[in-house]
């Protein structure tokens, strides 16, 4: 067992803000570094070496948390910059784009595991509901001449707990990936019951994430709807400018589909790692984005562009895979269809792995990013990094 395992079996590691005084020790996931009483005035930062990471910001560092959770550690050396998967220092852009296939082979049991659980479980209630939907005698779609006559009760509740588990899905996978990507910045490797645990302390504040970022698309939809919606009492020439208008609106609104992507992926890692409230976690994902707003737009945007065109791919494999099968059994619809739903079920389940994966350690990186800009975060790792490998020496 790791350190950090250790650490799992104890209570949940967080990240907290700045200015929590009274909080416990922050993010205790340097492993084999016995904390000790954190003191009443946080130790200043040390200097970043020269050569390790020229242009740190000199403005103190994040709250002195990790100087307050292992007491009075060693200056930050050399070999403190580059404790896990990448160096300590603002991330460049191409840095965002690579990085997140280090931590899916760091953490592979946090970073492919957990989204693969849960989407396993998702995919087979909603191929089992759609199976059972194609089955329905009232609505007879496997016949030559479907009725549609009504749906059975048994279907329509199928069908709500399949939404319901893919919704729920999308939440634990997405959320899961945060401690999987802290911990590997510090080269540390933790199992998915230790990042469970952080996710699961704040499941209310996560599910109120989603409703509210939902709340807020259907929102911007609604706004860009309404002037075809006025216009259908028109004439002609009403309708023609209302539709222009619409595809205007809908084209203005990318950019704010965009920043609501972006502050809810950044705030989600702020939940887990922080231990905050949705409100909380917000309002501080807006301050940390403040300044860098159009360049996490735009690494947002590039990053979901190339790895939904990667999971497209796999998902038209296993459609040409499914009807491939129609070859080997032409005259048989039901086996047709359970070749189809199995082999695009795989495919499906593959894509949606990755790009949760993925993503999720965009928004985790970009959330370790913002602090080391604006907090000075990457002296404090570093501090922490330092107090760890020292403490490792001296059991040694």
């Amino acid at each position: 067992m790791t350190g950090s395992d250790e650490q799992g079996a104890t209570g949940a590691p967080q990240w907290p803000a700045p200015g929590q005084a009274s909080a416990p020790p922050a993010w205790t996931a340097p492993a084999g570094a016995p904390p000790s009483q954190p003191s009443a005035v946080p130790p200043a930062p040390v200097a970043p070496p020269s050569p390790a990471a020229p242009g740190q910001p000199s403005g103190p560092a994040y709250g002195g948390a990790y100087g307050s959770a292992y007491g009075s550690a060693a200056a930050p050396t050399y070999r403190s910059w580059q404790p896990g998967i990448l160096p300590l220092k603002p991330m460049g852009f191409g840095d965002f784009l690579a990085v997140p296939f280090k931590a899916l082979r760091f953490n592979r049991a946090v970073m492919l595991g957990a989204p693969l659980l849960f989407t396993l479980v998702s995919t087979i209630l909603t191929l089992t509901t759609l199976w059972i939907v194609f089955n329905d005698p009232q609505l007879g779609l496997m016949s030559a001449a479907p009725t549609l006559s009504g749906i059975s009760g048994e279907t329509v509740a199928l069908i709500v707990i399949a939404i319901a588990a893919a919704l729920l899905a999308d939440v634990f996978s997405s959320s899961i990936i945060a401690p999987g990507v802290a911990r590997a910045v510090l080269g540390e490797r933790i199992t998915i019951a230790t990042a469970w645990k952080q996710v699961q302390h704040r499941l209310g504040s996560l599910l109120l994430l989603y409703l509210v970022s939902f709340v807020a698309m259907i929102a911007v939809i609604a706004i860009a709807c309404a002037p075809l919606l006025l216009a259908a009492f028109g004439d002609g020439a009403a309708i023609a400018g209302g539709i222009v208008l619409t595809a205007l609106l809908f084209l203005s609104a990318i950019p704010v589909f965009l920043a609501i992507t972006v502050v809810q992926g950044v705030t989600r890692a702020l939940i887990v790692l922080e231990d905050v409230s949705m409100a909380a976690g917000v309002r501080r994902a807006l301050g940390l984005i403040k300044g860098r707003f159009w360049w996490s737009l735009l690494i947002v945007f590039v990053a979901m562009v190339l790895i939904n065109i990667a999971a497209s791919v796999f998902q038209y494999v296993g459609q040409f895979g499914g009807l491939a099968v129609s070859f080997v059994a032409p005259e048989s619809v039901v086996a047709l269809a359970v070749a189809f739903f199995v082999v695009y079920g795989i495919a499906y389940v593959v894509s949606m792995v990755l790009v949760y994966a993925y993503i999720g350690a965009i928004f985790a990186l970009l959330y370790v990013d913002l602090r080391m800009r604006h907090e000075g975060f990457d002296i404090d790792l570093a501090r922490a990094a330092e107090a760890r490998a020292a403490a490792a020496a001296g059991r040694a």
